[in-house]
């Protein structure tokens, strides 16, 4: 079996605080973020990195994917949005009122960095010229993050699951229910490789922390199973093996560079670890083997701006993580929260990271345009 991501460059496992100070050669670039605010997935960070790129001088727009449309004047390429205000919303136009586009922004591949989240969004809503958008900029020669390919592998939890397999990664053994009443069989199959009850089950789109669930007997699956295909026939569900641990750990991957690491413990009275449903995540360390491991889970998706999830082995130092599954939309909110109440704490030596702003990081990471080149493809 070929192992296209074998070859990880040693400089690239070095943590971001360990990078040379910025280069005269490297400059500020125009940073375009289409985002989507939703419900079920709201729209923080978007105005997180605006405000980090305000701070850095660089020319920055956070515009609303519903609405948004490319267009062409004068050989020039431009992006017509909706403005997004300080809470990440847009006003969209509707019966009572008309809304205004913000003024059209030039697009140039040469020193225009396009930024999309909520496409592939991991929640049901979203449109698919949002997708054909950030295509159509892909062909036309723009860096996009991340790209549709790294979207469409994150956003389904299945294909993540089969892409961690394919490229030997350790991961939860995992099974994919086919149809409404295919419940037991699934279950026998983790049953014939040593999976007992509890399992855990999730919809193969969901986002948050939603969507994924406790499950105890067959009865309880059985039910859970036939209501969630009552409420869609065509619903995607995995059932997958439990370890048990007292944490897990999210990695922030950034060109092929650890930019940090945060614990996040299980909710007390959950089995989730989700800082949206309450956990209070700290400073991670990871050893050198599960930062390589993070890379190459990254690189994997070709993403260039991931969010990689996983629960540490017993054997930290020797052993290689489980790992859950890369987010091509990853919040920074509570990472760059953590990182900055860790510095008011007196903080291991090789926790240097702490203090510092990962956004403000990801940013300057970009500045050296070597990073906008997708590597992965020639790994």
């Amino acid at each position: 079996m070929s192992k296209p991501f074998s070859m990880i460059r040693k400089a690239r496992t070095i943590l971001a605080e360990e990078r040379q100070p910025i280069q005269e050669s490297e400059k500020p670039y125009k940073l375009v973020i289409l985002s989507h605010d939703d419900p079920l997935d709201p729209n923080e960070t978007g105005p997180l990195i605006r405000k980090k790129a305000k701070e850095l001088g660089i020319e920055v727009f956070l515009g609303e994917f519903s609405g948004a449309y490319l267009s062409q004047k004068d050989g020039k390429k431009f992006v017509n949005s909706f403005e997004v205000d300080e809470k990440g919303q847009a006003q969209l136009p509707d019966m009572k009122s008309d809304i205004e586009y913000a003024s059209p922004v030039e697009l140039d591949p040469e020193n225009t960095l396009i930024m999309v989240r909520g496409l592939g969004s991991s929640v049901k809503t979203g449109a698919n010229s949002w997708y054909v958008m950030a295509q159509s900029l892909e062909h036309d020669g723009f860096t996009v993050i991340n790209s549709t390919t790294c979207h469409n592998i994150c956003k389904d939890k299945w294909l993540n699951q089969i892409m961690f397999k394919r490229h030997d990664f350790n991961t939860p053994k995992t099974v994919r229910i086919s149809h409404a009443e295919g419940a037991k069989f699934a279950m026998d199959e983790l049953k014939g490789v040593g999976v007992k009850y509890p399992v855990i089950l999730k919809t193969a789109v969901g986002s948050r922390g939603i969507g994924v669930m406790w499950v105890e007997s067959e009865k309880s699956l059985y039910g859970l199973v036939q209501l969630l295909y009552r409420e869609d026939p065509y619903i995607d569900i995995l059932l997958q093996e439990w370890i048990k641990t007292p944490y897990d750990v999210r990695v922030i991957v950034a060109a092929g560079h650890i930019m940090g690491a945060i614990k996040r413990p299980i909710v007390e009275g959950d089995f989730r670890s989700n800082v949206s449903q309450g956990s209070e995540p700290e400073p991670f360390e990871l050893t050198k083997l599960e930062a390589s491991e993070a890379i190459r889970a990254a690189e994997m998706t070709q993403g260039k701006l991931c969010g990689v999830d996983f629960i540490p082995a017993k054997n930290r130092e020797k052993d290689k993580p489980y790992f859950i599954e890369v987010n091509s939309t990853p919040g920074l909110m509570g990472i760059e929260a953590t990182l900055s109440k860790a510095a008011a704490k007196p903080v291991q030596k090789d926790l240097k990271k702490a203090g510092k702003s990962i956004t403000t990081e990801v940013l300057k990471l970009f500045m050296d345009r070597d990073n906008w080149i997708d590597k992965s493809k020639n790994s």
